[in-house]
C-alpha cells in the first residue's frame, strides 16, 4: 500500500467514523420523535373517547327532557 492510498484510506475512514456519529444522532432524535408522537396518539384516543361519552350522555338527557316533557 503506498502512501497515497494510505492517506486516501485514512480520510474515509475519519468520514465513515464521522457519518456514524452523525447517523447515531439522528436515530436518537427519531427515537424521541417516535415517542412524542406515540403519547400524542394515546392523547387523541383519550380525548376522542371522552368525547364519545360526553355525546352519548347529551344524547340520552335530551330523550329524557324530551320524553319527561311531553
Amino acid at each position: 500500500m503506498t502512501p497515497e492510498e494510505r492517506d486516501r484510506l485514512t480520510a474515509v475512514e475519519t468520514r465513515v467514523e464521522t457519518i456514524q456519529i452523525w447517523l447515531k444522532s439522528i436515530d436518537h432524535k427519531l427515537d424521541e420523535l417516535v415517542a412524542a408522537a406515540n403519547m400524542g396518539r394515546g392523547a387523541w384516543w383519550i380525548i376522542m373517547k371522552i368525547g364519545g361519552l360526553l355525546v352519548v350522555c347529551g344524547a340520552g338527557i335530551a330523550w329524557l327532557v324530551d320524553k319527561l316533557w311531553k
